[in-house]
């Protein structure tokens, strides 16, 4: 199944350990044993690849967002193939801001995060983040046995959690349902990211073709889910990209936000919902907050950052603290660190030269981030550009992922 990125980053990572919930928010400490992660704290890496007790290499999975997108977005990158062979491409946002963001809070964040909205907790029921075994890269070394390359692109990106992207395919509820079957039947957590909202991308002719048709996909898609424990990763770049709809647009692209995030809090209860908030270098942290509360982030978990995207953890940490100010709440959050290795410095959101895969998949790191998730596939490109040159945007590439690992 292909997935969708036109903006950002996305990162995955099967963590195999075991999980202690603190009172008064949520402290998950896991087996240790990953690589270190030099902007955040604790270092918490899973050892199981989907295995009832894990014992194996973490990984992850995601479709990650960029910096504020130009009018006209490139397509993203595919995230995971129900049937091993990718059927549906799906896009992200890759596209840079040009608002500078407020980095200083306007006023301290709570010291604590807020407690789960009645949703039942997904990291206590699970024992590390779910190895999908259809994803591109694992589809990729499956199929190129000969190549010199599958070893090292299978051991770094195909082994370890990566996101599964939706966007509309017509067989989403039936694969949803697949996938987070998979995962419960071995104890894993499965990831999945929902992009179909209308207008996606700033483009007419993308997304559901109605709002009625949108509200009947993710009621589909929540009934797949029930009540077996996940995490979704709701619409990428549909709030930092909400300027390029007109007024009337603008409502009603809230309000279908806030009917999602309702909806999978009542069918799906061991679910959390993170809404796509971009990053520091797209919307200020003020906007992004009102946009937020517009769409219903009372009751999701929190906001996932960096989605397809190149920005540091430590940026990205700060920039959740100052939409937590301007909410004047403590909502949790999750950053995709699939391609965050060497952080970004500059506008170049287009397959730039020199990035590497960030940590591995993995709970914690800092105060309030839930996950470090690799939410956009490491090796799918973003598009005909940098070193994706002669690629399409969501093509799984050999040549981009050995780059990424720095080869």
């Amino acid at each position: 199944m292909w997935l969708p990125d036109t903006r950002r980053s996305r990162a995955v990572v099967a963590i195999a350990a075991t999980c202690a919930i603190a009172a008064a928010g949520v402290t998950v400490a896991l087996a240790r044993g990953g690589t270190a992660d030099p902007s955040a704290g604790t270092t918490p890496a899973g050892t199981g690849v989907n295995g009832p007790g894990g014992s194996g290499p973490v990984s992850t999975s995601a479709t990650p967002p960029v910096s504020k997108p130009p009018t006209t977005k490139p397509p993203g990158p595919s995230t995971a193939a129900p049937s091993k062979r990718p059927t549906t491409k799906t896009t992200a946002n890759t596209a840079k801001s040009t608002v500078q963001p407020t980095a200083t809070p306007t006023r301290k964040p709570p010291t604590k995060p807020d407690p789960v909205p009645q949703q039942g907790n997904p990291l206590s029921q699970t024992s590390g983040l779910y190895v999908d075994q259809e994803s591109q890269p694992a589809y990729w070394v499956e199929t190129h046995a000969g190549d010199s390359r599958r070893t090292t692109i299978k051991a770094g990106i195909a082994d370890r959690p990566i996101a599964r992207w939706f966007n509309g395919d017509g067989a989403d509820a039936s694969d949803a349902q697949s996938y987070v079957s998979a995962a419960s039947r071995v104890g894993k957590l499965p990831v999945l990211v929902f992009y179909h909202v209308p207008e996606r991308g700033c483009d007419g002719g993308s997304g559901a073709a109605s709002a009625a048709a949108y509200r009947s996909w993710i009621d589909a898609l929540a009934a797949s889910i029930g009540k077996r424990p996940a995490v979704v990763i709701l619409e990428p770049d549909a709030l930092p990209q909400l300027d390029c709809l007109s007024p009337a647009a603008q409502t009603t692209r809230l309000s279908l936000l806030s009917y999602a995030v309702d909806r999978l809090r009542t069918s799906a209860p061991n679910t959390w919902t993170y809404l796509d908030a971009g990053h520091d270098d797209w919307t200020p942290a003020a906007t992004m907050a009102k946009r937020l509360q517009a769409a219903g982030i009372a009751h999701a978990r929190g906001i996932a950052l960096n989605v397809s995207n190149y920005q540091s953890t430590a940026r990205n940490v700060s920039y959740a603290q100052a939409v937590n100010a301007a909410l004047a709440s403590a909502k949790h959050f999750v950053i995709d660190t699939s391609r965050n290795g060497k952080p970004l410095n500059g506008d170049d959101w287009c397959n730039p030269t020199g990035q590497r895969i960030g940590v591995t998949p993995r709970v914690g790191g800092a105060s309030g981030l839930d996950l470090q998730l690799w939410v956009k596939p490491p090796g799918e490109s973003d598009g005909d550009c940098g070193i994706g040159t002669g690629t399409n945007a969501g093509d799984f590439s050999p040549a981009i992922a050995m780059k990424l690992l720095g080869h």
